[in-house]
């Protein structure tokens, strides 16, 4: 089965570097596996991605109908079992306890490695799963109590009702907003504030409606200038003399 996953070495192929599985000369197939992890065991943590994508590609070139999670479960299947076996090993019995540790420590960081790719959830177990699963329906429901009582809240604020401005006096609405973002207050500040004019033309369209009818949000454009500090450096049209009916002044202060 390994050899259906991953590229077998080429015969007389004596690169030092390859990532192939198997020694230049004939081998028997059943000594694969062996070969694999002499292999793996071989190759420097930096070449892992370079590794999973090598023999991946073999796979995918081999079969038409090849998918990277069959590769991958059975590339996560090797690992762990051939981890389960050296955990279960006394290794300080063994006169390979030194190599079977730092192969321990090189499978446990493939194990993570190889978690990071796993879109599939393939390393959790049914238990993890289910536990994993139930804590994102609670993160989801509870998600969704929140959203819910926030759109009650601004629910509160909506409604149908909107303020009808006279017929042909558009304009004269307009100019008064004008004139309230130029109002300033005692210490200097401005009495109304707002980053963009955009923000005036949607209230506007939103609250309000013209003879009973929707105001244009493109006729607002002409009149609400992006730079009012500067309003000759855009194109904007000024509101005519003939609709500037009211003028908000100062009040006397009264002592």
């Amino acid at each position: 089965m390994s050899v259906e996953f991953f590229r077998p070495r080429d015969l007389f192929d004596f690169s030092k570097d390859t990532l192939d599985i198997g020694v230049p000369m004939p081998f028997a197939s059943g000594n694969f596996l062996k070969h694999f992890f002499t292999r793996f065991f071989h190759i420097a943590s930096s070449r892992w991605e370079e590794f999973y994508t090598h023999h991946l590609k073999y796979y995918l070139g081999k079969h038409n109908e090849g998918r990277e999670e069959i590769y991958f479960k059975v590339l996560w299947d090797l690992i762990q079992r051939r981890l389960k076996t050296l955990l279960a090993k006394d290794i300080y019995a063994s006169k390979t306890h030194i190599r079977d540790q730092q192969e321990i420590e090189l499978l446990e960081k493939f194990t993570k490695f190889l978690i990071i790719k796993d879109k599939w959830t393939s390393h959790e177990t049914d238990k993890a799963i289910i536990l994993r699963q139930q804590t994102e329906i609670f993160m989801l429901q509870t998600k969704t109590e929140s959203l819910e009582s926030s759109l009650k809240e601004a629910k509160k604020l909506e409604t149908k009702d909107q303020i009808n401005i006279h017929k042909d006096y558009l304009l004269t609405f307009v100019d008064l907003c004008l004139q309230l973002q130029g109002l300033k207050l005692d210490d200097k500040k401005e009495l109304v504030f707002s980053q963009t004019q955009a923000v005036w033309m949607k209230m506007i369209c939103r609250y309000f409606t013209i003879n009973n009818e929707p105001v244009n949000y493109n006729t607002l454009k002409r009149y609400f200038s992006p730079d009012p500090e500067n309003p000759a450096n855009v194109k904007h049209a000024p509101v005519p003399d003939n609709k500037k009916l009211f003028k908000i002044t100062p009040a006397k202060k009264r002592s």
